[in-house]
């Protein structure tokens, strides 16, 4: 059994803040920069894992709630 913990990671380049690797893709990187590189590069390994994660085991269809009987009496004694 493999254990995946919830984990929030806020990653930015020192020199371009803005660049965002999901919105902006890899034709946003400037002059080669290995930290935008890199952050591309965690992002896409990011989609990946969650891909594979879904083909693995697809999600569980959401559960209904039990329908609740009708408990409000009524005032000319029909049913």
């Amino acid at each position: 059994m493999l254990k995946l913990g919830s984990v929030r990671w806020r990653g930015k380049c020192s020199k371009h803040p803005g660049f965002d690797p999901r919105s902006d893709g890899r034709g946003a990187i400037r002059g080669g920069c290995e930290k935008c590189e890199a952050l591309a590069d965690i992002h896409d390994l990011h989609v990946r894992m969650l891909a594979l994660m879904r083909t693995f085991v697809p999600p569980a269809p959401p559960k209904k709630r039990p329908e609740t009987p009708d408990l409000q009496a009524s005032l000319f004694g029909e049913e």
